[in-house]
């Protein structure tokens, strides 16, 4: 009996705050999946394309940056420093020269950086929002249940226990939602840690190769 009215019976039983609960979860639910699976293949791809960037840097140590820039896929995140800073002019030291450039790597890995977090505040939400949405919808599931039983004296463990139960599925599908958006959160991140340490070390071998490419009179990498 309490199987059957869990299943079948508990949308139609549900008032409007009940059910715009379950809606809202399956809603969070939906968006979550979404926004790991689009994640995983960005983090994925930028990865992959920065590690065949360290090691082009490395096979062609020493190559100048106009080479480099060639070789260099530009699909990475990374590309647009190297020619950028490859290309302007610097009419200053070779110490004022790294200094600006550290700067600037320092500042592009950050905002290359928040651009890769866009996305991840959402699952943060949801991970911590839907327990307590379906627990909302749980506990007022069950005061609604009390309240529809309180006029009658003969109560019965069937009597309670299926309305109960219907209450708990808002706590089920809470968790059902926020359990993998935790868990992907928190292994995206570390994985972001990831990119971002290749991220750092192309760029520092970017600086490096335009520092030492033997930079023509204006700045520019000699051929």
């Amino acid at each position: 009996m309490i199987e059957n009215s869990l299943w079948t019976n508990w949308w139609s039983d549900a008032d409007l705050v009940i059910r715009s609960v379950f809606v809202i979860l399956i809603t969070l639910s939906v968006v979550g999946w979404g926004v790991i699976f689009y994640k995983v293949v960005n983090y994925l791809s930028v990865l992959r394309t920065e590690k065949k960037v360290r090691s082009c840097l490395r096979q062609e140590e020493g190559s100048g940056v106009t080479k480099l820039i060639i070789l260099i896929p530009q699909s990475a995140l990374t590309y647009p420093f190297l020619k950028r800073q490859a290309t302007q002019q610097r009419e200053v030291s070779y110490e004022h020269k790294k200094v600006e450039l550290d700067t600037r790597a320092e500042q592009f890995l950050e905002d290359r950086r928040i651009d890769l977090e866009n996305g991840l505040i959402i699952l943060a939400i949801i991970g911590n929002s839907a327990p307590f949405i379906g627990l909302l919808g749980t506990v007022w599931g069950i005061m609604h249940a009390l309240q529809s039983l309180g006029g009658n004296s003969m109560l019965t463990m069937d009597m309670v226990a299926g309305p109960v139960s219907e209450a708990l599925v808002a706590t089920a599908v809470g968790l059902f939602a926020a359990i993998p958006a935790a868990a992907a959160y928190n292994l995206l991140i570390r994985w972001l840690r990831r990119i971002s340490s290749v991220m750092a070390g192309n760029l520092r071998e970017m600086s490096d190769a335009i520092l030492f490419s033997g930079e023509g009179k204006h700045g520019h990498p000699s051929e």
